[in-house]
């Protein structure tokens, strides 16, 4: 059951995640992401972009606390920092599996 009154208190947030998440290749990214942290460079493989271009893309997640990042040495990590970009995603794909 949907609470509008629920959804008005939040309506911000939830607009700020679905433009956060509202582009193929940030979707692209947190798909990816879902399965588990990722090295930058096999991300970047993975959804197709230069580094440059997944930088950016990660930088706008980032500052919405939607990922997350771990150093080891010289390599960077990232993961998903947020249960509502999982529940977007479970929803998504219930949408789609037809």
């Amino acid at each position: 059951m949907i609470d509008p009154h629920l959804l008005e208190a939040h309506s911000g947030e939830a607009a700020d995640l679905l433009s956060a998440m509202g582009n193929q290749k940030r979707m692209m990214i947190l798909c990816n992401l879902a399965k588990g942290e990722m090295q930058v460079g096999a991300l970047a493989e993975k959804v197709e972009l230069s580094q440059s271009a997944l930088s950016q893309h990660l930088a706008k997640l980032r500052t919405r606390n939607l990922v997350k990042t771990r150093r080891d040495a010289q390599a960077i990590y990232y993961s998903i920092n947020s249960e509502p970009v999982f529940e977007m995603l479970r929803t998504l794909s219930n949408i789609y599996r037809g």
